[in-house]
Parts: C-alpha cells; sequence; structure tokens
C-alpha cells in the first residue's frame, strides 16, 4: 500500500454539506460517497474497467480532474501516479478506476465498500470450475494465486500470511472475512495454507478432503485469519 508520504498534497474537492446530502459541480451524491482528483503523467485521464484488476475489459477513461467516487473495494495491486495501491474507486455509472492515479487524501479507504466485487466473483468460479480436482494438491498457495490470474507471488501460503502481517493488514483469527479474502492457516510447517473465502462464512481450497472443495470456517485447526490478496 501507498505510505503517506506519497499523498502531500491535501485532498483537492469543491463539496458543500446541505441537509446531509454533498453536491460537487452541481450533481449531487449521498454523504457517505467521497470526491478525488484523477492525474496522470500522460493527462490523458485514466482507464475505466469493468471490474477491479487490469485483466477486466475498458469501458472509457476518466479524465484528470474531479472525480465523484460512491463505493470503493480492493482489488489488484496498480502502481501509479500515488505509488501502489490495491484499492479500486467505483465511478457511478461507468465503472472501475485504480484509486493509485486518484488523490482522495488517504491511502486508504474514503467510502463504502461496493457491494459486489467482480474479481473476486471470477477467482471463486474459477474453484467451482475445478471442484474435486486434485491438480493442485500440495500447491494451495499456486491454486489462490492462479485463482486471481497470478503464479509465482509467494513462496508459500505462510510467507504471503507474513507479508500480510508486516503490511499490519493482517486480520487474525477472524472468522467472518469478505468475499475474495484469503484465508490462512498454520498447517504443514513451514509452508501453510491458503483458501479464497466466498463472503458467508465457507471459504474454497485445496485439501478439503484431499481435493479442491468447499467448507465451513475454520475447517482446518490452527487457523490465523485473513487479508486481502497483496497481487
Amino acid at each position: 500500500m501507498r505510505t503517506a508520504l506519497l499523498r502531500t498534497v491535501s485532498r483537492i474537492t469543491v463539496t458543500a454539506l446541505l441537509g446531509g446530502v454533498a453536491v460537487v459541480g452541481g450533481a449531487t451524491l449521498p454523504a457517505h460517497a467521497a470526491t478525488g482528483t484523477v492525474v496522470t503523467d500522460s493527462g490523458l485521464g485514466v482507464t475505466i474497467r469493468s471490474g477491479n484488476a487490469t485483466s477486466f475489459g475498458a469501458v472509457g477513461t476518466q479524465p484528470n480532474g474531479a472525480v465523484q467516487i460512491d463505493c470503493q473495494l480492493y482489488g489488484e495491486a496498480v502502481t501509479g501516479k500515488f505509488g501502489r495501491s490495491l484499492v479500486w474507486d467505483h465511478v457511478p455509472g461507468k465503472g472501475f478506476i485504480s484509486d493509485a492515479y486518484v488523490n482522495t487524501g488517504s491511502t486508504g479507504l474514503v467510502a463504502p465498500l461496493c457491494a459486489t466485487n467482480p474479481r473476486a466473483d471470477k477467482a471463486i468460479a474459477w474453484y467451482v470450475a475445478r471442484n474435486g480436482s486434485t491438480a493442485f494438491q500440495g500447491y494451495c498457495e499456486l491454486a489462490a494465486e492462479n485463482s486471481y490470474g497470478k503464479s509465482g507471488i509467494w513462496a508459500s501460503a505462510k510467507a504471503d500470511w507474513n507479508d500480510a502481517i508486516a503490511r499490519g493488514v493482517a486480520h487474525r483469527g477472524d472468522l467472518n472475512p469478505p468475499k475474495g479474502a484469503l484465508v490462512f492457516w498454520d498447517l504443514a510447517a513451514p509452508y501453510g495454507h491458503v483458501g479464497v473465502a466466498r463472503g458467508d462464512g465457507y471459504f474454497w481450497a485445496t485439501s478439503v478432503n484431499g481435493k479442491i472443495g468447499l467448507a465451513k470456517l475454520p475447517y482446518f485447526s490452527k487457523y490465523l485469519g485473513w487479508a486481502w490478496p497483496n497481487f
């Protein structure tokens, strides 16, 4: 995630609160929505995508300047004008843009979590399509990364979890991970174990009765907690 030093510019907004409603450039937004400023070196703006990853199709361009944000969520890591960020902003009626190109005055979330998570849906669908497969036995981290279209990020699930701890984003012992979060166990020392949360107390992973399967948390012993994928 970006550090505070990468956002030294104050949040640039023109916002007036009238009766609990924000008025921005003549348009009204819910009071809990936010605004930011798109900044790119090219000056051409940032690509709007249909989901919270660069693998989703482009649906337009958000020009440099003020932008409305009605919700945010975590997605693919992108490095942009304001450093590296996992946060994606939803532009009302348009789609998603990487927060790495948006000055909101914060390195974290400034708007509510979006109700849907397209990237998480794709990761879960990856597991569903391989339900019962033994192809990834002993390679739980690879399975989790592949479900997100990635490979070779971490040497093991434990290394992935240790990264979350080092970044201060590990949710230790929490049995209510949101959809798409990675869930971890301290198994098969020193490698650990990892799966992907479905968002309803269940998760997908390898080694569920010896194969890829769905189970209810915590299922395995030595549950560690959850964290958003850092990839």
